[in-house]
């Protein structure tokens, strides 16, 4: 059995019991430790799953050798697979302006970045694919949404809170929250106290929801006509 890995490299499968290979003592190295090094055979040996593992650290490990690699894939190849994917890229999640630009705005520093896995048409990640589609349909709208931009309260220059989108049209402001767990309780309570933080703060008449159906599915249609409704101030047809 063998796949390819971005390259012509043929992972073999070999039932160790099996074989009457003679092993030696080596020494062992972290894929860190053995960058800029390269060795006559290498043994890679890959877990189910670690906070370190990205493609970056597989794609160093695999070119160390120079003649013979040999890769110990823990139970099967699902992390092989599963790093084949440009998201579990830590170049890609990173958040700085070296590959793509103003990927933060300004000094602010996004809670939680490492769940920022989604990207707008504008580039910009996002922690679901619900905001990405409503992202989208505000930017085909021209109104060029802004993605979880600190809202101050009213009395106050430490307690904040992130709305999903802050849109500016025409000099009004609007924040746009998507709702897509209400079926969760946790998820629930959690918007009640953000409402009502808004409530508050004198913020409520500025907000715009919308919401994931029961299926966990969405509506653009919907999405769209309320942007249009409640923003652009159109007329339904």
């Amino acid at each position: 059995m063998f796949i390819s890995l971005c390259a012509p490299l043929w992972l073999f499968y070999l039932q160790l019991e099996a074989t009457s290979i003679l092993t030696h003592g080596a020494y062992a190295l972290t894929v860190h430790k053995a960058q800029g090094s390269d060795f006559e055979t290498v043994y890679l040996i890959i877990p189910q799953s670690a906070n370190t593992l990205t493609r970056e650290l597989i794609y160093t490990g695999l070119t160390r050798f120079r003649k013979n690699l040999v890769l110990l894939v823990q139970n099967d190849i699902q992390p092989l697979l599963r790093l084949r994917q440009a998201g579990n890229s830590d170049v890609e999640n990173r958040n700085s302006f070296i590959f793509n630009l103003m990927m933060r705005s300004g000094d602010q520093q996004k809670l939680f970045a490492e769940n920022l896995i989604h990207r707008a048409k504008n580039g910009e990640a996002m922690r679901s694919k619900s905001e990405v589609i409503v992202a989208n349909i505000l930017l085909d709208l021209n109104l060029n949404p802004r993605y979880e931009e600190p809202l101050y309260a009213k009395d106050s220059d430490s307690d904040f809170r992130l709305p999903d989108f802050t849109v500016s049209y025409e000099g009004d402001t609007f924040y746009w929250e998507h709702l897509g767990m209400l079926t969760l309780p946790s998820y629930r309570e959690s918007w009640n106290r953000k409402k009502q933080w808004y409530k508050d703060n004198g913020y409520w008449d500025q907000v715009i929801t919308s919401e994931d159906k029961s299926d966990g599915g969405i509506d653009a249609e919907l999405i769209t006509s309320i942007a249009k409704q409640k923003i652009l101030l159109e007329d339904e047809d």
